[in-house]
This record gives C-alpha cells, sequence and structure tokens, in this order.
C-alpha cells in the first residue's frame, strides 16, 4: 500500500526510485539468464525505460518546478513523483511478465 500523507526528505524519494528502478532492471536481466534469446530487444527496451525513468525522476527532484503561491506545491510535486515511480514501475513489470517465456 502506497502511503503519500507524510512528506518523506528528497533523500529518501531518491532512495525510492533508485531502488525501484533497479529492481527493475534486475528482474530484467533475470529474464534474459533464463529464457531464450527471442525476446532480448523488448527486454533491452524495458531496462533502456527503467534506466530512463530513474535519470528523468532524479532530474525532477533534484530541480522542482514549485508554484510558490500554491498552498502544499512542493508537497504536491513530490506525490506526483512517487505516484509517476510507482505506476511506470509496475507497467514495466507488467511489460516484462506478458513476453513469452
Amino acid at each position: 500500500m502506497i502511503n503519500f500523507r507524510c512528506m518523506a526528505s528528497r533523500r529518501n524519494i531518491k532512495k525510492d526510485v533508485n531502488n525501484l528502478c533497479f529492481e527493475v532492471i534486475y528482474e530484467c536481466l533475470i529474464f534474459l539468464e533464463h529464457t531464450s534469446s527471442l525476446n532480448q530487444e523488448n527486454v533491452y527496451q524495458i531496462i533502456s525505460d527503467a534506466a530512463e525513468l530513474r535519470n528523468t525522476l532524479i532530474c525532477r527532484i533534484n530541480h522542482p518546478e514549485t508554484d510558490h503561491n500554491a498552498p502544499h506545491g512542493s508537497r504536491t510535486i513530490y506525490r506526483d513523483i512517487k505516484k509517476d515511480l510507482y505506476d511506470k514501475t509496475i507497467y514495466m513489470i507488467e511489460r516484462l511478465n506478458k513476453l513469452p517465456r
């Protein structure tokens, strides 16, 4: 279950980004190790997407575009980053699981 209520530090959000993206890459490498080479290009594309997601989210964390007039502006930015992280990693794992073995 995802808890978006508490405000986590940027450092902890970065750790979550790194951990989840590297977990997706790890799952892809395990998939490559234990299956035939028919789906290599698709798996490499998922690895590339995970690396791109990691770089994009880290950049968004380091350089947040806040609206200083909006109430709780920075909270919503980090909440959106966490939501994007969880949604996109789940989507990448689902793509990996749909590949024939």
